[in-house]
C-alpha cells in the first residue's frame, strides 16, 4: 500500500514540475499558466507575481473563477510566538463553500510563508481565483496536489524573474 506522501510525490513527478526555487519580491508582474490533470481532473492553474500580492487561479470548470479569496500572513513578533496567524476573508463568490475554499487559500499561503529565507521578508497578500469540482474537492490528496502544484507554479515563476 502506497502511503499518501508518496502517493502526492509520484504525482507531482508525473507533473514534470521542477522543485528548485527561492521566493523574492518582484515588481515587474509575471505570470505562469499550466493546466495538468489532478485526479482525472482537468486542473487549470495560473499565477500572476506584484510586488505586494501574489494572485493565483486555480479552475476545474473550464477557466471558470467562482470564488476569490484574499488571504493575509499577520507577522507575530517571535517574542509572542514563531508561527504566523492568518487573516482569511471571501471577497466574492462562495456560495456556502467559503470555508473550504479559504482553507485552499490558506493552505497555499503558509506554504509561500514557509519559503522566505526570513521571516523579517515581507510576505505579500495571497488574492486565490478557486473553482472546484465537487467530485474531489473534500479528498485530502486532491488539496495536498492543488496545494503542491500552485506552489510549484509560484516557484516556476520566481524562476523567471530572479536572475540566475
Amino acid at each position: 500500500m502506497i502511503d499518501k506522501k508518496s502517493a502526492i510525490d509520484q504525482s507531482l513527478k508525473a507533473l514534470n514540475i521542477s522543485d528548485s526555487a527561492s521566493p523574492q519580491r518582484c515588481d515587474v508582474p509575471m505570470t505562469v499558466i499550466r493546466t495538468y490533470e489532478i485526479m482525472s481532473i482537468k486542473t487549470e492553474f495560473w499565477v500572476q507575481l506584484f510586488g505586494d500580492q501574489i494572485i493565483f487561479g486555480v479552475s476545474q470548470l473550464g477557466g471558470r473563477v467562482g470564488t476569490m479569496v484574499l488571504c493575509q500572513v499577520e507577522e507575530q513578533t517571535p517574542t509572542y510566538s514563531k508561527k504566523n496567524s492568518f487573516n482569511v476573508s471571501t471577497l466574492l463568490g462562495g456560495a456556502g463553500r467559503d470555508e473550504l475554499l479559504q482553507v485552499y487559500a490558506r493552505g497555499i499561503t503558509e506554504r509561500i510563508a514557509d519559503m522566505r529565507t526570513s521571516r523579517a521578508d515581507p510576505m505579500p497578500a495571497i488574492l486565490l481565483h478557486i473553482s472546484l469540482s465537487k467530485q474531489n474537492e473534500k479528498d485530502p490528496m486532491m488539496f495536498n496536489l492543488v496545494i503542491e502544484t500552485a506552489v510549484k507554479i509560484y516557484k516556476k515563476a520566481i524562476q523567471q524573474v530572479t536572475p540566475s
